[in-house]
């Protein structure tokens, strides 16, 4: 059995990160850790974690080409999205599509937040701007801050023009959120809102679906109590990421036994056999899935689910539809269990 890379790859396959690794950059008091670009995530998606301090920012900007997630981690992040302002707490979701003007400030002394770009050409623009870091949290004291040269360096190297315009930063009102259009639009969604999902004990929240990304993409928070692994599948078009963010869960991937716990990421390309089971009361799970025609699976596999926290008993896993469905949904499962094996 191969053991699973532990470091950034130069190419794409299966490969497990723990928080806080990946290649690590620093400009003023911020750390930019790539978890995931072009090479490594196969031109589908990048994955990069920005902390920093305070009154750090990051000037105006749009992205042509590439579609941005952002999921707050810690702290709070005042951000300027398409010349709305809002506040976002952990568990917040912006939505950013190609073309549309954002920036950010910091607005706690300890914030950190998730920026997934799909389909990528983003993470080369934190190679420019910063420098190496070796650590792995963001600094006391400010290290030479992103100049003109800079920027022009930024945008040479990634699909990222700035505009040159000051934001009007202590503009945001806390709780202020403009709700998926079911569009290709820019919104914001507050942590436990979302299209809810529920299958069996497990609730997925789709933050973004197809019709927000032109297909290229979905965007899931799932949350659930401590359970049964599910079956070991594969899907020959699909990538899946699983972000940990509160909890435990053991994931099986090619064979291997992993562990995740929060800030830990595992890619998980087409064509890696994979399975995982939450191991904790409350576990919590990002993922993005590409492309997004992925998003029919959770549809025929749950039910709309009006409440925001899973149930107490268990509700309808339509296993029936699924099986109904296989050959739809790219869904090629390979055993009944991971634990069948030991």
């Amino acid at each position: 059995m191969t053991q699973l890379q532990h470091t950034l790859p130069k190419e794409c396959k299966a490969y497990l990160l723990r928080r806080g690794d990946g290649e690590r950059y620093v400009f003023g008091r911020q750390v930019a850790t790539i978890i995931a670009d072009t090479a490594s995530g196969g031109g589908v998606f990048e994955l990069a974690t920005i902390a920093g301090g305070k009154g750090e920012e990051f000037p105006v900007h749009l992205h042509e080409n590439t579609y941005e997630s952002i999921l707050v981690l810690e702290g709070r992040i005042e951000l300027m999205l398409d010349g709305a302002y809002y506040m976002l707490a952990p568990g917040d979701y912006a939505h950013i599509p190609p073309g549309v003007k954002h920036a950010y400030r910091m607005a706690a002394h300890r914030s950190a937040f998730a920026s997934y770009t799909v389909p990528g050409r983003v993470s080369d623009m934190y190679r420019a701007l910063g420098e190496p870091y070796v650590y792995v949290e963001p600094p006391a004291e400010e290290h030479p801050t992103f100049g003109e040269e800079h920027l022009e360096r930024a945008s040479q190297a990634a699909d990222v023009a700035f505009t040159g315009e000051l934001p009007q930063w202590g503009s945001a009102n806390a709780g202020d959120h403009a709700h998926n259009p079911g569009l290709i639009a820019p919104y914001v969604i507050e942590n436990g809102e979302g299209e809810r999902l529920l299958t069996g004990d497990q609730l997925h929240r789709l933050v973004a679906a197809q019709a927000n990304t032109n297909g290229e993409y979905i965007f899931v928070l799932s949350d659930g109590p401590k359970g049964d692994p599910i079956v070991e599948h594969y899907h020959e078009h699909h990538t899946e990421t699983f972000f940990c963010l509160q909890g435990q869960m053991t994931m099986w991937a090619n064979g291997e036994e992993i562990v995740l716990f929060p800030g830990d990421f595992l890619h998980v390309p087409a064509g890696t056999v994979h399975a995982y089971r939450l191991d904790t009361h409350y576990t919590k799970v990002a993922g993005l899935l590409a492309s997004g025609l992925f998003e029919p699976f959770f549809r025929t596999l749950g039910e709309p689910y009006e409440p925001h926290a899973f149930p107490s008993v268990p509700g309808p896993l339509r296993m029936d539809r699924v099986m109904a469905n296989m050959k739809n949904l790219d869904l090629h499962v390979v055993a009944r269990s991971p634990l069948e094996r030991k």
